[in-house]
């Protein structure tokens, strides 16, 4: 259900951007939190300094599976959303959903710290 409100609301963003689709399905290909962790620094390669850190930060945390910190800087770049192109969007909104579905796995593998972030998570949406 989320993924698909993720997918719906990214092509709704797609359409009134008028995105030309070249380094936008790059972005929307990204499959795991390894192909984000790699957007994530290209993608924001030319960036105001301050945004090229958060995504430093974000990637460096994918590598590491810190939850914790992905989940926060990604939220922190959400909130520059008006500084961000098209393209960084994108690979925010994909890196958000991987980060996601990769905690959810580790769960099931029998993660507590994923486990408790997903539950802390749920009681927000719930609030």
């Amino acid at each position: 259900m989320v993924m698909k409100s993720h997918t719906i609301f990214i092509l709704i963003l797609l359409l009134l951007n008028g995105c030309d689709g070249g380094n936008v399905e790059e972005a929307l290909n990204a499959d795991t939190t390894d192909e984000s962790a790699s957007d994530l620094i290209s993608f924001f390669e030319k960036a105001d300094p301050n945004l090229k850190k958060l995504a430093k930060t974000a990637s460096d945390a994918l590598d590491q599976e810190n939850f914790v910190v992905a989940v926060q800087t990604i939220n922190q770049l959400r909130a520059y959303g008006g500084k961000l192109t098209t393209d960084q969007f994108m690979v925010v909104s994909e890196a958000g959903v991987n980060i996601q579905n990769a905690m959810i796995e580790a769960a099931e593998r029998g993660d507590k710290k994923a486990q408790t972030i997903l539950n802390m998570q749920s009681a927000g949406r719930r609030n």
